[in-house]
């Protein structure tokens, strides 16, 4: 390589999980996480998509966009300085059963100040009304000032932010999350299956970790930890820093420039 240096570290071990689920009422993750392992994933072409919510909120740099939705991906991006807006999608191959499953979940959408929130139940659904309906995607979109922390959570889907300057918490159980250029004190980003991929880290303090799943990222931070179970990561590194990198099974890239002076 002409511009960088690369280091190269390979790992390998074994890991195997087994899942058994009753015939019983079950959260919605749990019950789209069956399907798709038992019947590969739903046939989205046969989808129709439906807004169920749409509420938008006056509000200034500095805030914090808090969302804790169980089931559905969730997407945040920039705009305008003075204005944040919710919106929530639902789709179904029967439209019917998606507007009960929207309506079980219990959305609450609120804005105090310059703080957005948005939080919702899982829907409890039998496994008998499940196998007759399937099928129910929830989609959250959101819009907030860049200069906006962010302190998003779901159980059971992925989560897309853009570009921000602020402190950033972001957490899925299953799911991957992307990025763009994120700026803040403190970034946290945790997810237990899928990948973590995005352009540029920049804070004092990172902490990157998913549990099965391949990890992309540049850094520029003072002091990071990066790990995941099973995957493997690409860490483009922009300056000297304390970094902790990890995997159980799969390789460590490391990319700097040649006149970063570093022990690996």
């Amino acid at each position: 390589m002409d511009s960088v240096h690369r280091w190269t570290i390979l790992g390998l071990c074994t890991m195997t999980a087994v899942w058994v689920a009753p015939n019983i009422d079950l959260p919605l993750h749990l019950l789209s996480r069956l399907s798709h392992y038992s019947h590969g994933p739903d046939q989205g072409n046969q989808r129709t998509q439906e807004l169920m919510l749409d509420q938008t909120f006056d509000v200034q740099s500095g805030g914090t966009l808090s969302v804790d939705v169980p089931d559905g991906d969730v997407e945040v991006r920039a705009g305008s300085d003075s204005r944040a807006s919710v919106r929530v999608y639902v789709s179904a191959r029967d439209m019917g059963w998606g507007r009960e499953v929207f309506d079980r979940m219990e959305f609450d959408v609120r804005g105090g100040g310059d703080d957005v929130s948005v939080r919702a139940h899982s829907p409890r659904i039998s496994s008998a009304e499940w196998r007759h309906n399937r099928g129910v995607g929830v989609k959250v979109e959101l819009t907030i000032p860049r200069g906006f922390n962010a302190d998003i959570s779901t159980s059971d889907g992925d989560i897309d932010i853009g570009s921000l300057d602020g402190r950033v918490e972001l957490r899925t159980s299953d799911g991957d999350i992307y990025f763009g250029t994120l700026r803040g004190p403190e970034i946290t980003i945790e997810t237990s299956d899928g990948d973590v991929v995005g352009e540029m880290l920049e804070a004092e303090r990172v902490a990157l970790e998913t549990s099965d799943g391949d990890i992309e990222v540049t850094v520029t931070a003072g002091s990071a930890r990066i790990s995941t179970s099973d995957g493997d990561i690409q860490l483009h590194l922009v300056n000297q820093a304390e970094v902790h990198l990890r995997t159980g099974d799969g390789d460590i890239t490391i990319y700097a420039d040649p006149s970063l002076r570093a022990n690996v």
